[in-house]
């Protein structure tokens, strides 16, 4: 936007030219008067006897009022400029308003007049009537900035209230007043999109009508969605598609629970676990969802413990009690209140305790015929005979053992040579 010298300089020189051409015409009168003063002054002069009836009046020329010059200082003068600058402003942003408008942009026409014509003032200097015409503007600007506003929002607000009372014909007419004043008024639009599909959606609601009578819910569901998505401002609508897919999501719902119930007593664990969790994403805080998912975890878990008890009993069988004692403690670390597998635990431990045991004689057999380490061994292989009808290996373990005591204290002959020199004394 050009600056405030800028287009002062631009008004003078618009007025220069006007008085350039208002001097030239000037000159052209003036010679033709020139002209015809000699042409009557070689005519002869006629005498009249009338007294001029004029002498006895005087003419008074009439002079304007001139505004009284008013002095401002530097900083005023700026203040001026800007409040100039900010008018100008204001009055090019009401012309493109009201642009869609003839009546409100002739008067828009009118306030941009005044400006330039303040412009000019303050190009003369004459502040004081800037100062007014600047006032003035302003009042005119808001004033037309009222009356325009006021031009396509009754017609609007009429065509709404005639609307909602199913008289489209005289809301179409009323909206189009507003959007021929207003092409870009928001609401006028929207009405105006109501407006084009209003029989489409009357249709809608009718099918909803007869879905109800039928009993049939999709029917009354698919109505309602295209209701609101022909006109969203139908609250009613999206009230009854909200209460439908309610109803829709409650059967639904209800639905995976029994058949997560099914599926769980036929042991089908998966394609309950696979049920509950649609569910879960229907109505996650609901209790019964949450009690039939602890029955379906506990015997999931039941599950899990029977498995690891009869992988427990198959090495019992196979008489690892290494792999036992292992497996035993995996699963009870998940159920340690399962008796199958403490008592597993207990066996293996016994057992893998005899076997230590009797390995450490029958690594050194020579200790047996010690009577201590003997007996000992005795000990060690009662204690042990009390777990070996659980373990094949601890039975033949025994068995090896006592062998070797056996043959230790089997009597063997002895023969001795003398040699005449050594003595020998049997005691008995």
């Amino acid at each position: 936007m050009p600056s405030v010298e800028q287009q002062i300089e631009q008004s003078r020189a618009k007025k220069k030219a006007l008085i350039k051409k208002s001097l030239l015409g000037f000159s052209l009168v003036m010679l033709i008067g020139v002209a015809g003063v000699l042409l009557i002054s070689y005519m002869p002069t006629v005498t009249s006897n009338v007294t001029d009836a004029t002498d006895d009046t005087t003419a008074v020329p009439q002079t304007a009022k001139a505004t009284p010059a008013v002095e401002v200082n530097e900083e005023e003068r700026k203040a001026l400029q800007m409040a100039l600058s900010e008018s100008k402003q204001s009055v090019n942003d009401l012309v493109s308003r009201v642009s869609h408008s003839q009546m409100f942009l002739e008067k828009a026409s009118e306030v941009e007049r005044k400006l330039n014509s303040a412009f000019n003032e303050y190009g003369a200097s004459n502040y004081s009537a800037v100062m007014n015409a600047l006032d003035d503007i302003k009042s005119s600007v808001d004033t037309i900035n009222t009356d325009y506003e006021n031009a396509y929002t009754q017609p609007y607000e009429d065509a709404l209230l005639a609307f909602n009372n199913g008289n489209v014909s005289s809301a179409f007419n009323l909206n189009k007043t507003s959007l021929t004043i207003n092409p870009d008024f928001e609401k006028a639009n929207i009405l105006q999109q109501r407006i084009d599909v209003f029989d489409e959606v009357q249709d809608a609601y009718e099918q909803a009508r007869i879905g109800k009578v039928e009993n049939n819910i999709s029917k009354q569901r698919e109505a309602y969605a295209k209701i609101v998505q022909l006109d969203p401002a139908r609250k009613d609508a999206q009230q009854a598609l909200d209460a439908i897919n309610r109803q829709l999501q409650d059967s639904r719902f209800d639905t995976l629970l029994a058949q997560a119930n099914r599926a769980i007593e036929q042991g089908d664990y998966p394609a309950a676990a696979e049920f509950l969790n649609d569910a879960k994403n229907l109505k996650a805080s609901s209790s019964e969802l949450a009690t039939i998912s602890k029955k379906l975890a506990s015997f999931i878990a039941s599950q899990e413990q029977q498995k690891i008890e009869n992988q427990v009993a198959l090495f019992v069988s196979a008489d690892e009690w290494q792999t036992v004692k292992l497996l035993a403690n995996k699963g009870l670390a998940s159920f340690p209140a399962s008796p199958a597998l403490l008592e597993a635990k207990q066996n293996a431990e016994a057992i893998l305790d005899a076997e230590k045991s009797l390995s450490a004689y029958q690594r050194r057999p020579e200790r047996l015929s010690d009577n201590n380490v003997r007996n000992l061994a005795l000990k060690d292989i009662a204690r042990a005979g009390s777990h070996a009808e659980k373990s094949a290996k601890l039975r033949a373990q025994i068995s090896s053992l006592e062998q070797v005591i056996d043959n230790i204290n089997q009597p063997r002959s002895v023969t001795i040579t003398s040699d005449n020199d050594t003595y020998i004394k049997y005691l008995e």
